[in-house]
């Protein structure tokens, strides 16, 4: 039998050679058009629901945030277990569910449930986040972001970055780690207030008037009437610092008579790190299908063009940024 084989491949070994040049093709081709994935795309039957607070304690946590995020959640369908975790500053439950569980319901069950326990949180906890566990969904590039530059400039080349990589197609999030909210911190001492007969509430109300909207008028066109809305006051340091507070007749006081302004940045409660040293870094998920390859090398080619002759040294930390998912999370720092 193999020897007829044998026979029949030489003696038609024209027909044979056209068959495996076609074979040949028909493997490269398949290889261009299928998507590349860097992990497969699984549903795992857990979502997991997070809520921050800044400052609470994990006593405090599992009172205030875990046990009325539970009283609702129980009542979910299909859920197998439920387990809760609670650490300062932050609350964590993960729901697991019986195999061959609806996936789309079940989110949609969880999420109705957190917005029935919402008025039951803290007034101070942030929004809670409910996150299904994909992991196709998984960064498949992490980059920290360092060099010799103020933290600032820093932030905003991050911002900035995160907006070009965020239009590349097939790109699905752009995440921030390590990045501060820049705030103007007014700083009162009690003493001041008291000389110049003055309270905190004067002193809020004076900031919020100043960066309220103001309408002065409508304007008509073809398509409609639109408000005519002039913005407020306050363009930074120095509109906050000549910002009256109190007029009376000749007499003004400014907010530089009696605080200090400071352009600074809130509280970190996420750190990103590479090498030991400060930085921003910047997680790249794609769009479950599209190719890891071809995205991952347009992200490289972006963060390389806006990385050029700048002092900002952008390092390829995938490996350790995934394996352990501490960039983008609070309260860790990834090293």
């Amino acid at each position: 039998m193999m020897n007829s084989i044998i026979d029949a491949m030489l003696r038609y070994n024209r027909t044979v050679l056209v068959l495996l040049v076609a074979l040949i093709g028909v493997g490269i081709y398949s290889w261009t058009i299928l998507p590349k994935e860097a992990f497969p795309n699984v549903t795992f039957p857990s979502i997991y629901v997070s809520v921050y607070q800044n400052g609470i304690s994990p006593e405090d946590a599992e009172d205030e945030l875990i046990k009325p995020l539970e009283t609702e959640l129980s009542g979910v369908d299909g859920l197998k277990t439920m387990t809760s975790t609670a650490s300062q500053g932050y609350a964590n439950i993960v729901l697991e569910f019986e195999a061959g569980f609806d996936d789309e319901k079940a989110e949609d069950d969880i999420r109705l449930a957190v917005d029935r326990a919402k008025p039951k949180l803290p007034q101070d906890a942030e929004e809670p986040v409910v996150t299904p566990i994909n992991l196709a969904e998984q960064p498949i590039l992490v980059y920290g972001l360092t060099g010799p530059v103020p933290e600032a400039t820093l932030v905003d080349f991050a911002k900035d970055l995160q907006r070009d990589l965020e239009g590349i197609p097939g790109v699905l999030e752009v995440a921030l780690g390590g990045d501060r909210e820049r705030v103007i911190e007014v700083i009162i001492n009690p003493t001041t207030l008291e000389n110049y007969y003055l309270d905190l509430n004067q002193i809020a109300s004076a900031i919020t008037n100043a960066n309220l909207l103001v309408v002065t008028g409508t304007t008509e066109a073809s398509s409609g009437a639109f408000d005519i809305e002039l913005p407020g006051q306050l363009q930074g340091i120095k509109s906050l610092e000549d910002l009256p507070v109190v007029v009376d007749g000749n007499s003004i006081i400014r907010f530089s008579d009696i605080a200090e302004v400071r352009d600074t940045f809130k509280d970190a409660n996420n750190y990103a790190r590479v090498n030991g040293q400060p930085s921003v870094s910047i997680s790249v998920s794609k769009r479950t299908g599209t190719n890891t390859l071809d995205i991952a090398g347009q992200v490289k080619a972006v963060i390389a063009a806006a990385t050029a002759g700048t002092d900002v040294v952008a390092e390829d930390i995938s490996e350790e940024g995934t394996r352990a998912g501490e960039w983008t999370k609070k309260g860790k720092e990834a090293n």
